[in-house]
C-alpha cells in the first residue's frame, strides 16, 4: 500500500483534487456580481482548466515521455484553446 502513497501519479492525482476543489469553491463563492471580478474569477479558473489539462496531458496520457514534437503540440494546442476560450469569454462579458 505504500508503494501506492509514493507513486508520482497519486501526487498528481492530488494536486488535481485539490485543483478540482479550489476551482469549485472560487467559482461558486464568487457573487460579487461586478464585471471585474467576474472576469478575474474567470481567467483564474480557465488558468486552473489549463493546468489540469496539462497535468493529464502530460502524466495520465504518457505525453511526458513522448518525442519532443508532439509534447510542443499538445502545449501549443492547449494554449490555442485557451486564448480561444478566454478571448470569447472576454467577448461575451
Amino acid at each position: 500500500m505504500r508503494a501506492y502513497a509514493d507513486h508520482p501519479l497519486t501526487r498528481i492525482w492530488l494536486v488535481l483534487l485539490l485543483a478540482t476543489v479550489v476551482s469549485w469553491w472560487w467559482g461558486s463563492n464568487d457573487t460579487s456580481g461586478s464585471h471585474g471580478a467576474t472576469m478575474v474569477t474567470g481567467v483564474a479558473l480557465f488558468t486552473i482548466a489549463l493546468v489540469k489539462c496539462r497535468l493529464v496531458i502530460r502524466h495520465y496520457m504518457e505525453v511526458k515521455s513522448a518525442p519532443s514534437w508532439l509534447r510542443w503540440t499538445c502545449d501549443a494546442w492547449l494554449l490555442l484553446n485557451f486564448g480561444m476560450v478566454s478571448s470569447f469569454y472576454w467577448l461575451a462579458t
